[in-house]
């Protein structure tokens, strides 16, 4: 059992718009091992339950009691909570379905076999159980409200829905050919763009519209609260919003910020205090007490996700507590 983390104290509160619930301590080796360092996996479910994964898949379940659903899952990378509240990951090759459970169910794409090599063209569709990703394997990072899942292939971004790929941008020859990847994190989906932070500060944020154009997301000069030039910040992590912007973790040498990015605009929703008074034994750093988001008293955590159901926002890893912020 984890101590001051498995029920609710008398105290407990749910969160309001602004203010920053700690749901878990990490501190613990199951929680660690669901949220440690950076997660390979971090999603919400429609019924509000959150999804780690690092060296485990543990979700956290109500009254924050943590449930390991998986151990050592090592070949899986990415998490997608589906409508059906199952959960989508990269296993290998393939693209599987896990049960809320977490247990494999079904192959939704990807044959085994030697795959596509990293940098040559990709077809604009495919019956998606018969294609050979590349050899890296694929991962998913969003679904849709048409039921779409969208993944990475090394260099290209795919849309699969029912049995079909449908390839919706690849990386030029002569970018990956100098190195530009998509990195965890790095890749979001709106309503109908899709976000690539492929450079490393938010003024390298590409919006790709649904035609495979890609062009720069719009940003203010500054954001009330944030220090400095809004497009020389450097990108941790990004996540939709659920509409059409996007949430991302990004820090300046004092501060550690999360903004919310639409074209043209930015709000500031979390903002640490600095750096040097940070601390993660300070009482309002436990479970269950609440804080204002923009001004929290403990590291913010790396990586996001955001759920629409609940209009709140998760963030987790290479930090000792897994945060909830209710965003509307």
């Amino acid at each position: 059992m984890l101590a001051g983390c498995s029920e609710r104290g008398d105290d407990w509160k749910e969160p309001k718009q602004g203010q920053a619930l700690v749901l878990l301590n990490t501190d613990a080796d199951a929680a660690y091992n669901g949220f440690g360092d950076i997660p390979v996996g971090l999603t919400i479910a429609r019924d509000n339950q959150v999804y780690g994964m690092f060296v485990d898949l543990v979700t956290i379940r109500k009254g924050s009691k943590l449930k390991t659903l998986q151990r050592h899952t090592n070949g899986l990378h990415g998490l997608v909570a589906l409508p059906d509240n199952s959960l989508a990951t990269g296993s290998g090759r393939q693209i599987v379905k896990l049960s809320s459970s977490g247990q494999q169910t079904v192959v939704l794409a990807g044959a085994e076999g030697v795959g596509r090599k990293a940098g040559q063209p990709a077809p604009r569709s495919v019956q998606a159980k018969r294609y050979r990703f590349a050899d890296k394997g694929p991962t998913p990072f969003a679904a849709r409200a048409d039921g779409a899942i969208l993944i990475t292939d090394d260099d290209v971004i795919w849309s699969l829905k029912g049995d079909t790929l449908t390839r919706l941008y690849q990386i030029p020859a002569d970018a990956y050919q100098s190195g530009t990847r998509f990195l965890p994190g790095r890749v979001a989906s709106g309503t109908k763009h899709v976000y690539l932070a492929t450079q490393p500060t938010l003024g390298g944020i590409q919006a790709l519209d649904p035609d495979g154009t890609a062009h720069s997301l719009s940003l203010p000069r500054s954001v009330a609260g944030v220090t400095g030039d809004t497009a020389g910040l450097p990108v941790a992590w990004m996540t939709g919003d659920g509409a059409e912007g996007i949430y991302v973790n990004t820090h300046d040498k004092t501060h550690s910020y999360v903004l919310h990015l639409t074209h043209g605009e930015a709000e500031l929703i979390v903002k640490s205090a600095p750096r040097d008074t940070n601390t993660t034994s300070n009482s309002v750093c436990k479970p269950g007490h609440l804080v204002d988001a923009t001004k929290l008293p403990c590291p913010v955590p790396f990586a996001l996700a955001y759920s629409a159901f609940s209009g709140s926002l998760v963030m987790a890893g290479s930090s000792s507590y897994v945060l909830r912020i209710p965003t509307e």
